[in-house]
């Protein structure tokens, strides 16, 4: 990837933290993270992109200091996001049933939120092994 590209690809990698930022916020799922903050930051970092002559250590240590960012606004660290092959499909086949199953209750209109809520609530439960 040319010099140019990796600054691209961190401007967008960083709009779309903010835009999912955004979302976020708006879906009042998490309570205890500050979402302001969070895009602050991720903005100021926006405004600090790399360019074209900057050395590769430095491009590297952005790439490093917006994963940190990202991991410390969620309360996370490197091992808990190191997910094997398996683990990051799993997650993936996880997140797309709940997104399937979101998009099925905006379109529901018979479906009581007693229900709704009960569906929801088994969604965010792990399954016994």
């Amino acid at each position: 990837m040319g010099k140019r590209a990796v600054a691209i690809a961190y401007a967008y990698v960083i709009a779309m933290a903010i835009k999912y930022t955004d979302e976020l916020k708006k879906s009042d799922i998490f309570n205890n993270l500050n979402f302001t903050g969070l895009i602050a930051q991720l903005e100021a970092l926006k405004a600090r992109i790399p360019d074209d002559k900057q050395p590769r250590e430095a491009r590297l240590a952005f790439g490093k200091r917006l994963q940190k960012t990202l991991l410390n606004a969620f309360n996370l660290n490197q091992e808990m996001v190191n997910l094997s092959e398996a683990e990051a499909k799993a997650l993936g086949d996880y997140l797309y049933a709940n997104h399937l199953i979101i998009q099925c209750k905006q379109a529901a209109v018979r479906v009581s939120s007693q229900t709704w809520e009960a569906i929801e609530a088994l969604m965010l439960l792990v399954p016994d092994s």
